[in-house]
């Protein structure tokens, strides 16, 4: 309840909207809407957080008439506002019933060099380390709040909309993410707090993977290549394997909460849809880590052998709830696979692949 006080509180009498200096049209500026974030567990009187939140839509009042909402994280680049304008042109005429919200997880350096476009010089403003939120992990210590998981970030974002008296027409989230917001989404729909909040208003929530560099295995299985199929990698060449995010060892401190146990039970249950390029196409970004180079050697394998592998552990529990679909166009970026048949549906329509699409369940 305070959550939601505090969020109804903000958006009426928090800073305007508008940034304080004026940008280049080429230039990355943080998102122009403040978002208060605290951990679950924080005391009375601690001072929120903010995280910048890009917004298709005003954020105050009732928005009786949206049944649709997506909540897009930016890639590396950290870009909402990117993120925000990619699906709001993919959206077109649905941008009308559909709420699009992309939060900007800030690393410190970027509130040094946002500090004239955010309030107060972004003093107050969660930061993260270097793709440490893509990870769930907490934010950087500032004195007189608390840290907060991004994923509890997201989680809050969540129960925002999830709110009745706030959306009264919404029938579904789609949580969507290209590179490393879809390594974000990948983790988080393991370990999500906010799930069952979200379902018990009887608003379906999907995921939507755009070529994520790398994956969260829930066993000690890996990929042993060509017709080997999976098993116990050599944990020597790479002693990390095992280790989160790549897999459920030395888990971060929300990993820890939900547990590893009910991370294996749950991710089976989860509406994913897992987009990617055809061929080798690399991801610009692609995780050169031991952990990720032994899921695959590129974006495009790595997404085979992970729908293989959750063959392997869940059979067609997970074959009845999650889709991996390839391009046609070869092209590895985000507009040509959120543009694609597969993902027009999984943004927009009912989730289910086009067989033309090369949708697999």
């Amino acid at each position: 309840m305070r959550i939601f006080l505090l969020l109804t509180f903000f958006f009426f009498v928090g800073p305007p909207l508008g940034v304080s200096g004026s940008a280049r049209a080429d230039e990355t500026v943080p998102a122009t809407a403040y978002f208060p974030v605290l951990p679950f567990d924080a005391p009375a009187d601690a001072e929120p957080q903010l995280v910048p939140l890009a917004a298709n839509h005003p954020l105050e009042g009732i928005h009786a008439g949206l049944t649709r909402a997506i909540v897009v994280v930016h890639d590396e680049s950290r870009d909402a506002n990117a993120a925000l304008a990619v699906i709001s042109a993919l959206a077109g005429s649905q941008n009308a019933a559909t709420i699009i919200l992309a939060p900007q997880f800030l690393l410190p350096s970027d509130i040094v060099r946002f500090a004239d476009y955010l309030p107060d010089r972004g003093r107050g403003f969660a930061a993260w380390q270097v793709l440490g939120w893509s990870s769930g992990d907490d934010s950087m210590p500032v004195p007189s709040t608390k840290s907060v998981s991004s994923f509890t970030v997201m989680d809050l974002l969540l129960m925002y909309l999830s709110d009745r008296n706030a959306f009264p027409d919404l029938k579904e989230i789609v949580i969507a993410g290209f590179g490393a917001g879809a390594n974000f989404i990948q983790r988080y729909a393991a370990f999500s707090a906010a799930y069952g909040a979200v379902s018990r208003q009887n608003i379906g929530l999907r995921y939507v993977l755009a070529s994520p560099s790398s994956y969260l295995y829930l066993t000690a299985s890996r990929p042993l290549g060509g017709k080997n199929g999976f098993g116990l990698p050599d944990a020597s060449a790479c002693p990390s394997v095992n280790d989160y995010p790549y897999g459920l060892e030395k888990l971060n401190a929300y990993g820890r909460r939900a547990g590893a146990n009910a991370a294996k039970e749950d991710y089976a249950t989860r509406s994913i849809t897992y987009l990617s390029a055809e061929g080798k196409n690399p991801n610009t970004f692609l995780d050169t880590t031991c952990a990720a180079l032994m899921q695959g050697a590129d974006s495009a394998s790595r997404a085979e052998n992970y729908r293989l592998y959750l063959h392997t552990l869940y059979g067609d529990v997970a074959e009845r709830t999650q889709i991996f679909a390839k391009t046609r166009e070869g092209a590895n970026d985000a507009v040509t696979l959120f543009g694609s048949a597969c993902g027009m549906s999984a943004l927009f329509g009912d989730g289910l692949c086009p067989p033309s699409e090369g949708g697999i369940r």
